[in-house]
Order: C-alpha cells, then sequence, then structure tokens
C-alpha cells in the first residue's frame, strides 16, 4: 500500500461520524464518511477504501449485511464492526465474513487506532509480498532464459509444456550449465509459483543431516534436538522442492524419498506421525544416472519415478551461439548490481571470449562477465580484465575444445585457480565467495580442501 490509507467511516451517529473523522484525519488517514449502507456501497464503488470501519445498526441496511457485501464484491477491503449492541454470535458472524476486529462502543480511540495501524502494516508487507513475488516471476520464468540456440529453445519449449504440470521434473546436465535457473523456471512458470519453493543440495549435507533437513524430526529424537522442527517436505507443502545434485544422495536416503514421491507421506525422525504432504519434485544432477544404476550406486525405481520428464542442458561449448547473448545479459546485471554504467568490450576481449571452451559453462561465463565489469577501467572490458584461464585457452580449429589444453588448463585446474581468484577478490569472505560461485558454503569449504587452497578469511 502506498501513501494514505483510505478509510470509509459508516454511521447513522453524525456526532461520531464527525469525532472519528477528525480524529483519523489528524492521526494521517484519508478519511470518507456514510450514513447508512446503501451510501458506503456507492463510495466504495466509485473510490475503493483500504478499510472500512461499520456501525451496526444502521437504517436500510444493517453492518453484517453491509460487510457481506463487501467482501463480495470488494475482498481486499478490511472491516472492522463497530456496535454499543454486542453478542457472542454476532461477533462470531462478523468474523466469519470476514471482519478484522470487533470493538464494542462506546469507542476507545486507541483501540481503534491500534487496529488501523495493524491493517496498514499488514496490507505495506502484503504489498511488498506482492511485489517481489512479481519480480520473481518475472526475472525467472521461462521467458527470461537467455538464448538462442536450438537446444535452448528446446530447453524452455519443454518447460512451457511441463510447468503447468505437476509432474517430476529430472534435469540433466554439466555443472554449470543453468540446471537451477531451469528449476526456478519451472516453478515461477507453474500454477504453484505463489507457493513455497525450497531447495536443497543433496551433496552439501552428510547423510545424517541430509535426513534430518529434509524430514524435519521430533524433540528429543537425537542429542541436541531440543525442540521439533519441520523438514523441507513438509515446509515445501503446495509448492515445489529442488533437489540438487540427486546423484549424490546416499541409497538409503534414496528408498526414503521414493516413498514421498509415491505416496506424498512420511515420518519426522523421532516421530510417529505419519504427514501427508503436496510437493512437486524438481531434481537435478550432474552424474551419469544411467552409469550409476548399472554401478547398483542409483536405484532404479528412484530413477523411474524421476524421469517423468528429463531436460537436458548441453555444455556451453555445444551452443556457442549463446554466449553473446549470455555476455549482454551479464555485462546488464552485474552493471546493474554495482550501480556502473554498462561498459563496452574491445574487440580483442570479444575475440578471447569466443574462442574459449568455457569448460565451467554459464557460471564460470557470469563470474569472469562479473570480474571484468569490477576491473575494467574507462568503460572497456579489454583482454587483461578477464580472468587468466580465458588468455590460454582457445578451441582447437582441428579438434574438440579441450585437444589443445595443455594439462594444467582442464577443469580441475581450471577451476581451481578460478575458486582462488574469487577467494581472493572477496577477500576470503566465504559467504560472499560461495555466492558469486554459485554453489553452498559446504562444497566451497570441500572444493578449498579439495585443491589444497590456503584457508584465509572468516
Amino acid at each position: 500500500m502506498t501513501g494514505k490509507a483510505r478509510v470509509l467511516v459508516v454511521d447513522d451517529e453524525v456526532n461520531l461520524l464527525k469525532t472519528l473523522s477528525d480524529v483519523l484525519n489528524r492521526n494521517g488517514y484519508e478519511v470518507s464518511v456514510a450514513k447508512d449502507g446503501p451510501s458506503a456501497l456507492g463510495l466504495i464503488e466509485k473510490n475503493g477504501f483500504d478499510i472500512a470501519l461499520l456501525d451496526i445498526r444502521m437504517p436500510h441496511m444493517d453492518g453484517v449485511e453491509l460487510l457481506e457485501r463487501i467482501k463480495a464484491r470488494h475482498p481486499d477491503v478490511e472491516v472492522i464492526i463497530m456496535t454499543a449492541y454486542g453478542t457472542i454470535e454476532t461477533a462470531i458472524k462478523s468474523v466469519k465474513l470476514g471482519a478484522y476486529a470487533y470493538i464494542l462502543k462506546p469507542l476507545d480511540i486507541d483501540d481503534v487506532l491500534v487496529n488501523l495501524k495493524k491493517i496498514t502494516q499488514m496490507k505495506t508487507l502484503a504489498g511488498e509480498a506482492r511485489f517481489l513475488q512479481d519480480q520473481l516471476l518475472q526475472e525467472h520464468s521461462y521467458e527470461h532464459i537467455v538464448g538462442r540456440s536450438k537446444q535452448i529453445q528446446g530447453v524452455v519449449e519443454t518447460i512451457k509444456k511441463v510447468a503447468p504440470s505437476d509432474s517430476t521434473v529430472l534435469i540433466t546436465g554439466p555443472s554449470g550449465a543453468g540446471k537451477e535457473m531451469v528449476a526456478d523456471a519451472v516453478h515461477y512458470s507453474s500454477k504453484r509459483c505463489s507457493k513455497p519453493y525450497l531447495k536443497i543440495n543433496c551433496a552439501a549435507f552428510p547423510e545424517t543431516l541430509l535426513e534430518s533437513e529434509l524430514f524435519g524430526y521430533e524433540k528429543g529424537a537425537f542429542t541436541g534436538a531440543d525442540k521439533q522442527k519441520k523438514g523441507k517436505f513438509e515446509v515445501a507443502n503446495g509448492g515445489t522442492l529442488f533437489l540438487d545434485e540427486i546423484g549424490d544422495m546416499p541409497l538409503p536416503m534414496q528408498a526414503k524419498l521414493l516413498r514421498v514421491l509415491e505416496k506424498g507421506e512420511f515420518e519426522r525422525l523421532g516421530g510417529n506421525e505419519v504427514i501427508k504432504v503436496d510437493v512437486r519434485f524438481v531434481a537435478a544432477t550432474n552424474q551419469n544416472l544411467t552409469r550409476m544404476l548399472q554401478e547398483r550406486r542409483f536405484r532404479s525405481d528412484l530413477f523411474y519415478r524421476l524421469n517423468t520428464v528429463i531436460i537436458n542442458l548441453p555444455p556451453l561449448a555445444e551452443r556457442s551461439e549463446d554466449i553473446p547473448l549470455l555476455v549482454d545479459h551479464f555485462l546488464a546485471k552485474f552493471s546493474r548490481e554495482m550501480s556502473r554504467k554498462q561498459p563496452d568490450v574491445s574487440p580483442e576481449a570479444v575475440k578471447l571470449i569466443l574462442s574459449y571452451p568455457w569448460p565451467g559453462n554459464v557460471r564460470e561465463l557470469a563470474n569472469a562477465i562479473e570480474r571484468a565489469v569490477i576491473f575494467c577501467e574507462k568503460g572497456v572490458i579489454k583482454p587483461h580484465d578477464l580472468p587468466l584461464a580465458i588468455h590460454h585457452g582457445p578451441s582447437s580449429a582441428s579438434g574438440g575444445p579441450h585437444e589443445s589444453l595443455p594439462e594444467d588448463l582442464r577443469l580441475d585446474a581450471v577451476e581451481s585457480r578460478h575458486i582462488s581468484e574469487v577467494l581472493t577478490l572477496t577477500g576470503g569472505n566465504k559467504n560472499e565467495a560461495a555466492r558469486r560461485l554459485g554453489i553452498h558454503r559446504e562444497t566451497l569449504y570441500k572444493k578449498i580442501k579439495k585443491f589444497n587452497l590456503p584457508d584465509v578469511g572468516d
């Protein structure tokens, strides 16, 4: 809600109308008055109001009938009932019809003002929530997926078809290809878009912690469980749960997940109550699940339950025609976030960007452009503003993109160097580094250990 709250006071007592009008005007409200129900309905139809204060006993139409008519045509108008003839039955009926409050006469002005303030704050928060929801819908729907390649257009078409359903979706593709972006688009293009949307990285938790995160637990379920906690299955009820890196889920957990997928029910850890949930599942993996089936590292029944719809994201090297569009997108995004004028890209830098195979895919490209926006001078990105790896990794004219790369520029070395650069840029701040890399903080710690990087900062 923006500006002054508009309040309509409806009462057949002229003195009360004047008193309330004066008090509310002094307290910053925009006030109109009416002496009966038909007049009030006419004003609401003509002007619209945020709040209505209604007397119960009035000529032509009582306050309860007026409340019912207002809520039928204008459900967003909050109504406060005022009466000198209060009964429990009338109060209950008013609340059932949607009244926000029921106040007895003679009025306590402070009580009226407190209720008006609560309603105003509630409407302001609701307006902000709607604005944020609209922003999320605009930013994360399939319409904002960047790319003109046949592969990406195929992904968009699949999302358009599958999003309105409740079908489980499995997203496959290499790390950094944009699997989370696709999951976002599935949710925010679905009928569940205004409902909860939760994410969990299955590779970021040990088995016992992953189980408690997903299923929740009862008080006393294990040492340290001093109160009940709802898990992500329960919190996501009515919405969508994104299970990232599902290929890393331990086998015992896979069996428990299968039950939730098939029956929509589970028990919290340490509990016996069967909890029913309505959750749409979207999963993602960078692993070859078919090979994992053969190696008995992934359950076949879970695989066949997950693969109702499979969306495959190819490596960025296989859709190079998308790179210029992605560069423009990230230039605009990071310039906006840094409150800078969007820089140009020099021809030499463009050549480097287009010749590099991008083993880290879209995530690596995004991080490279973010770095370039930070370091460029005079509004132009030049080759030295780009990460070092890009200068040494052009595609081979005769072979695949990695055939001409020396060993120390293959994926592990590139990833190690890039993580080191991001940690340096963030002054060792792990939370910020993980955000910029697009990975979970725990995953960042694992990679620091894997690549034997110096553990500086927090």
